[in-house]
């Protein structure tokens, strides 16, 4: 009887353990539940973009445009129906963007939401006064991604850029932010930059920034009606320039198309390409597609101590357009040529970058600095307090090789 009473005993403490348990749980699961920071979607202005610009009147520093998405017309369009324009812009004034956005709430119903901003646009008179101040907020704030693409305007104001209606997405900041990414991938006359990109600047290496450039094309004036978008073509549409370079972080100069291009092929970053060649024996061309590049740099001495940068690319590509009428590409010393003149054409692009920010502009827009400290520290030391000086005297070597891996089923053009 003694041995009953105990196991009840055992298994009542164990139940009421169990209900002890269970309870603590419940009870830390309340409190779990509920979110601090909870805020609902119907009182937030989504912010899809940044555009700064000067003050014009002068009064304060800049004048912060943000393009805000519109849910209800944007979810009216999604079921067939007539829901206006998808966005909406605010602009106001401050010394710093942080002070013009909390002015912002004297203009809108809704707290502006941040999260999922995906460019800031810096107007050209602003972006030569100087970026790094307008990305501190961006870098320093946690509701912000540091992933935002940048850009810079040509020729109009950033203001004037978000106020674009576009044809190709309904949310213009989604048709700007594409056609970087797709310009990258299709030709590489641009590449993207993000913010942590410019952050990554205060480093050592003493690398200077760059950018991509944008502009409107056609009659700007009518860019913000929805006449733009019920015309074909479009009245204004935006189009990407060329990259610009910063000294300090302050707007130098825009590169020319084949310089601009040549930086993406110095930076690694093409990732397929068209390359132009004139044919051998007639003023014709022939196009080959570069579908495949990998661009080594190295860091060596020369015999006097100082640094000497070795570029090496290896290209691959087809050829995809024939003008020419008296080559033949299923023979394979004409396959060689043609990839011989490619490296010399890939070589020529990125010698004229260097001679251009080397001689021209003296801006190591490039990073030879940044890998001389990681290959040479040693040189770094000796010439960092210098290296203004000392980067346009840097001597260079490039190297390209290119391997033509097709030529499509006909061999001779059906040019005549």
């Amino acid at each position: 009887m003694s041995g009953g009473k105990s196991d009840k005993r055992v298994r009542l403490v164990i139940r009421a353990c169990r209900k002890s348990v269970l309870l603590w749980t419940a009870c830390m699961l309340i409190l779990l539940s509920g979110c601090w920071d909870l805020r609902y979607l119907d009182k937030l202005g989504v912010v899809l973009a940044l555009g700064v610009d000067e003050d014009p009147s002068g009064k304060q520093k800049l004048r912060l445009t943000v393009q805000v998405v519109l849910p209800q017309n944007v979810a009216a369009e999604s079921k067939g129906g007539i829901g206006g324009t998808a966005v909406t812009t605010f602009t106001e004034t401050g010394d710093t963007i942080f002070e013009a956005i909390r002015k912002m709430s004297a203009k809108t119903s809704r707290r502006l939401f941040f999260s999922h901003t995906q460019m800031l646009i810096i107007g050209e008179k602003m972006a030569r006064k100087g970026i790094f101040p307008l990305v501190d907020l961006i870098e320093r704030n946690p509701d912000i991604r540091t992933d935002i693409y940048v850009l810079v305007t040509r020729g109009v104001k950033a203001e004037e850029l978000l106020q674009l209606t576009t044809q190709m997405e309904s949310i213009p900041i989604n048709q700007i932010h594409a056609i970087v990414e797709t310009n990258q991938s299709a030709y590489a006359m641009n590449y993207v930059v993000q913010v942590n990109d410019l952050t990554r600047l205060n480093g050592e290496g003493k690398e200077q920034a760059v950018l991509p450039s944008m502009r409107i094309e056609g009659q700007k004036e009518m860019g913000h009606s929805n006449e733009n978008v019920n015309s074909i073509p479009a009245k204004a549409s935006p189009v990407l320039s060329t990259m610009a370079v910063f000294r300090n972080g302050k707007l130098v100069e825009y590169l020319k198309p084949k310089e601009s291009r040549g930086l993406s092929w110095l930076q690694g970053k093409v990732k397929s390409t068209v390359v132009k060649l004139a044919c051998p024996n007639s003023k014709e061309n022939l196009i080959v597609e570069v579908h495949g590049v990998t661009t080594e740099l190295n860091v060596k001495r020369d015999e006097k101590g100082e640094p000497v940068i070795l570029i090496n690319a290896k290209i691959s590509g087809s050829v995809q357009e024939i003008m020419c009428t008296d080559i033949n590409v299923s023979e394979e010393k004409v396959l060689k040529q043609i990839g011989a003149m490619t490296s010399q054409a890939v070589k020529d692009e990125m010698e004229a970058t260097i001679v251009k920010l080397q001689k021209k502009l003296k801006i190591d827009a490039i990073g030879w600095g940044k890998e001389i400290y990681l290959h040479q520290p040693g040189i770094w030391k000796r010439i960092e307090g210098d290296w203004e000086t000392v980067f346009p005297n840097v001597q260079s070597k490039v190297n390209c090789s290119t391997e033509i891996e097709g030529s499509g089923i006909r061999g001779e053009s059906i040019v005549k």
